[in-house]
């Protein structure tokens, strides 16, 4: 199999008071805005607080990346249009923990079956599909997967409060999860066959009312030929997302390969899975767990530098590694979600901690990326200050650079030149440089090539006014 298998991300967002922060029962009306406006279909949840985005099939973490800003940002702004606010979290930080039940048949029967855990189902998590050859390779895909669960459910852990205390966890969503009879770590597989025979098992205990309710944290997917990763918080921003994404992109690469050829996984035990992932959602990779393949007590950190250096040579090879190493500078320097969420509740500041959250801030830079902003026009007469500025950000030690063009309406050729000298010392300098681009910018830039050198975002136009 090649290096560069297809990838998908699902991410759930809760729907809050924009004052108080208290979750909303306003998903039907976010769901009609998004699809009115803005063209977006949406997913609707088990409650009415709860949407889903859904990424296309990706052919690598950029483009994941990019469609992730896309969506959030669209989120973002339906939420505003409808008088809430949409915040990815993973779990209600504030204010009651229950929801309104969705209307649908599907729905009502989980209530009806499964009682309260329906009505505290306001926890939103981050799932990773990642495509694999068929179904047989799958199930052994999971068994490699397996022990690597309690590091990636620790890179977005993102929910340490509950009606506004601290739960001494990172990831309270973990939890809440954990009350589902069918949930966590998943047993050990030794086919499709025998994964399918405990599938009815479960079926006829009663304890899933159909395959999409067995809710391990990795599980062939019931509909698409991937496996799916269901182990994570939806991240509090993008790039602890696309972290993720890159690495279980590469985790079933790697794994793929390794069942092809012959690489048997390791049979670690469910209960000693459970353990990890316990001691994963309590500490977060500031913390410690057990290793389940050495059987040690070790920081998650150090597991996760084990992970990426097994995964090096693919993510070298499919083109995620400069993705993946800015991710991880990242998060060791501002922490995963939970840390930069009780630092501001620290502080006593709730507003600080909705704008943290809030998917509409998707584009605002993370300490460490500069953007450099240009006005209605870069032509002759300014081509060399954009130069200049953009030099000034790299020698001063921007991690990213992102040149936000959105308001140029004329984009000369001078313009051009001067974008590929930039790109060209973000390229000596290590350092990633994307567009931000108004449809003007964004034609001359296709017209020349330029899009196939640079990563582009086509900021949309604003709707049009109705009239009425």
């Amino acid at each position: 199999m090649a290096c560069d298998p297809t990838v998908g991300v699902e991410e759930e967002f809760l729907l809050v008071d924009p004052v108080t922060g208290v979750a909303v029962n306003r998903a039907d009306e976010v769901v009609a805005v998004a699809r009115d406006l803005f063209g977006l279909e949406l997913e609707h949840e088990l409650t009415a607080t709860q949407v889903e985005t859904k990424t296309s099939v990706c052919g690598d973490a950029e483009q994941v990346r990019r469609e992730l800003l896309e969506l959030r940002r669209a989120v973002g702004r339906a939420a505003r249009e409808t008088g809430c606010r949409a915040i990815a979290v993973g779990a209600p930080p504030l204010g009651d923990t229950t929801g309104v039940i969705t209307d649908g048949l599907r729905y009502r029967r989980i209530a009806r079956e499964f009682g309260a855990l329906a009505a505290w189902q306001l926890i939103c998590g981050c799932h990773v599909h990642v495509a694999v050859p068929d179904r047989e390779t799958a199930v052994q895909v999971c068994n490699h997967v397996r022990p690597w669960l309690p590091v990636l459910g620790a890179i977005t852990a993102n929910s340490p409060f509950s009606r506004g205390v601290d739960t001494g966890f990172v990831s309270w969503r973990s939890m809440v999860w954990s009350r589902w009879p069918v949930s966590g770590p998943p047993p050990f597989f030794t086919s499709w066959q025998h994964y399918q025979d405990v599938c009815d098992t479960l079926l006829e205990a009663g304890t899933a009312l159909d395959q999409a309710m067995v809710y391990w944290d990795v599980r062939p997917s019931a509909h698409w030929p991937t496996v799916e990763v269901r182990v994570a918080d939806v991240a509090a921003n993008v790039d602890d997302a696309v972290l993720l994404a890159a690495l279980v992109r590469a985790l079933v690469t790697k794994s793929v390969m390794d069942v092809q050829r012959g690489v048997r996984p390791v049979p670690v035990p469910v209960e000693t899975l459970r353990q990890a992932c316990w001691r994963s959602a309590r500490d977060g990779l500031a913390g410690s767990a057990l290793d389940v393949l050495s059987g040690q007590l070790l920081p998650l950190r150090q597991q996760l530098d084990g992970l990426v250096g097994r995964l090096e040579p693919v993510l070298a090879a499919n083109g995620d590694l400069p993705l993946v190493e800015r991710g991880l500078r990242l998060l060791d320097r501002e922490g995963c979600g939970a840390d930069r969420q009780r630092r501001l509740v620290r502080d006593n500041d709730l507003t600080a901690l909705l704008d943290l959250l809030d998917v509409g801030a998707a584009d605002r830079p993370a300490r460490g990326v500069v953007e450099v902003r240009m006005g209605a026009e870069v032509d002759l007469s300014n081509c060399d200050e954009f130069e200049r500025r953009c030099t000034e950000a790299l020698d001063g030690g921007a991690e990213e650079l992102v040149l936000d063009l959105s308001e140029v309406v004329f984009f000369g050729s001078s313009g051009i030149t001067a974008l590929d000298r930039i790109r060209a010392l973000g390229l000596e300098r290590g350092v990633p440089i994307s567009v931000v681009a108004s449809a003007t910018v964004a034609r001359v830039l296709h017209s020349t090539a330029m899009d196939n050198l640079l990563p582009l975002r086509v900021r949309p136009e604003p709707p049009l006014p109705t009239a009425g």
